[in-house]
């Protein structure tokens, strides 16, 4: 019986899986088609004022949903799998309190302070659009509660379904509420806070529907009563999980947060107005710095997937099979971050005139340098997880403290040089990732339980996608005078593609190995008839 139950249990993991990379890839598309509009209706200005509100938004968001979902989905897999069900209702009662208490009073801290931060940026525009996003950290913490509760129960549709309600009602409701201002003649200010107050109707959307869901099937209150550990006890568990993880991705969210504070004052004391600064920034963070991160949804999804067999493997001592997992996790990640890079790198400016209707100009050369930080953000993703399975969470850490601390002094230093200006943060933030990158790697490379050793095959994506750039750089020019830039760009991009996958196969750049790891990839990989790995 207990065979037939881990092998079910590891089933449901693989479904899962796939569940909330769909829902990701889904909510990544809602969110372009949200922002691209949003951002042609009320201008760079108004998503500078948008992205000045969002920034401390998403430090505090983090702070209150990080840590208390992954410490629940732990305490109510562990309790259950134990058949300790009674304390399941406890450890939920007790995370819905803490997610309740924390996300109010960060929602108080957040509008009462809101005035002294515009103040100190400054950039006294985005008072009501900081004001406006207090109320959806309270209804956030308490949406994370909930989806720690059914994560831990390996159930990840009610997460999914939410997430993808959060989605679709803050593109239904921010653009609406944005339009309407804009169309009563409202400032800008004004419509960068009405687009808010969607994102804070999302968020209660979100809430609702546990809400409603769990009134309906009543599934914790079916759970008996709790008769195993005290309140106290949990509470303190739940507090030990919940602090470092919380710590540890807070980081990088305060680095954007003390980002935002620098790239506008530091703009602003080489002669920028308030409004101008406000408008750079707001042009970078949205057409330049979205674009950068668009990988990270695969990512994850391939992170999800793979991390797990790191982890058995090192808990086995199985340093073959260790190995042989991180090579083929590092080159799935090679297939996607290097065609990424290169297509954006060598179709900046025509991608951009696709998605945004001005402000290309500015923001082409700032998604250029940044095309690099795709390809070291995709590595670091992937080499925290491998540190992290590897039990060494501290290091990448201390990595990614390491690369907020040049980030920061860089642009500090870059920004304010009127030479270099704004084209001063792509550059703090590549140096960051690579440097975070390099280290994780060293420390990998040092593991003889799992340092890759046939590098030739992470390799072989960036030559594919080296191909397929000068491919794009040659026949660019001559496709868009001959048929336009728009139709040019979409061929382009398919030819793009289907150019790196030839040159992929032609230099056996992956494996059946690759494929078998994922959802459904026995059958893939027997369909495309893949190498083995030798």
């Amino acid at each position: 019986m207990r065979k037939i139950r881990t092998q079910s249990r590891k089933q449901s993991f693989l479904e899962g899986a796939l569940i909330l990379m769909l829902a990701n890839i889904l909510i990544k598309l809602i969110g372009a088609i949200f922002k691209i509009p949003l951002k042609n209706l009320i201008g760079g200005d108004g998503m500078g004022i948008y992205n000045t509100a969002y920034t401390p938004y998403a430090f505090l968001l983090t702070i209150a949903t990080a840590g208390i979902p992954v410490a629940v989905s732990r305490m109510v897999a562990e309790a259950n799998a134990l058949g300790r069900t009674s304390e399941i209702k406890r450890i939920f009662r007790v995370s819905l309190i803490t997610s309740a208490v924390v996300g109010a009073a960060l929602s108080v801290l957040m509008f009462a302070f809101a005035k002294p931060f515009v103040e100190s940026i400054p950039n006294t525009r985005a008072l009501y659009s900081v004001m406006m996003f207090a109320p959806a950290l309270f209804f956030g913490a308490v949406v994370s509660a909930y989806r720690g509760y059914y994560q831990g129960m390996s159930n990840m549709v009610p997460t999914a379904i939410s997430q993808v309600i959060e989605a679709v009602s803050r593109l239904i409701f921010g653009y609406a509420f944005a339009l309407i201002a804009i169309r009563l003649g409202y400032s800008v200010e004004i419509a960068a806070a009405a687009t808010i107050l969607g994102v804070v109707v999302s968020t209660a959307a979100g809430m609702a529907y546990m809400l409603i869901r769990e009134a309906i099937t009543r599934t914790i209150q079916k759970l008996p009563p709790s008769n195993a550990k005290p309140t106290r006890e949990i509470g303190r568990q739940l507090r030990n999980i919940a602090i470092p993880i919380t710590f540890a991705s807070g980081i990088m969210s305060l680095t954007n947060f003390i980002d935002m504070y620098v790239i506008q004052n530091r703009l602003q004391t080489i002669g920028y107005t308030e409004q101008g600064a406000s408008t750079l920034y707001g042009i970078y963070e949205t057409m330049c710095v979205s674009m950068m991160n668009l990988p990270q949804t695969l990512i994850a999804a391939v992170t999800v997937s793979l991390i797990p067999m790191i982890a058995a493997s090192v808990a086995q001592a199985n340093e073959h099979r260790a190995r042989r997992t991180v090579e083929s996790s590092l080159r799935l990640v090679s297939l996607m971050a290097f065609p990424c890079a290169v297509g954006l790198f060598s179709l900046t400016e025509p991608i951009l005139s696709l998605l945004f209707s001005e402000d290309v100009a500015v923001a082409a050369p700032l998604l250029k340098t940044l095309t690099l930080g795709t390809v070291f953000i995709s590595f670091v993703s992937i080499t925290n997880a491998i540190l992290q399975a590897m039990g060494r969470e501290r290091v990448a850490l201390y990595s990614m403290l390491v690369g907020s601390v040049i980030k920061l002094a860089v642009n500090y230093y870059l920004i304010g040089l009127p030479s270099v200006g704004i084209a001063g943060a792509p550059i703090g933030t590549v140096l960051c990732y690579a440097v975070i990158m390099v280290i994780n790697f060293v420390i990998i490379i040092r593991s003889p339980q799992v340092a890759p050793r046939k590098w030739g095959s992470i390799l072989k994506p960036a030559l594919a996608a080296a191909v397929m750039g000068v491919f794009l750089f040659l026949l660019y020019p001559w496709l868009s005078s001959a048929i336009g830039v728009t139709l040019a760009t979409l061929g382009m991009i398919c030819a793009g593609a289907a150019i790196y996958v030839i040159t992929l196969i032609a230099v056996r750049g992956f494996y059946r190995e690759d494929i078998v790891m994922l959802p459904k990839g026995e059958k893939i990989a027997n369909t495309l008839k893949l190498p083995k790995e030798i």
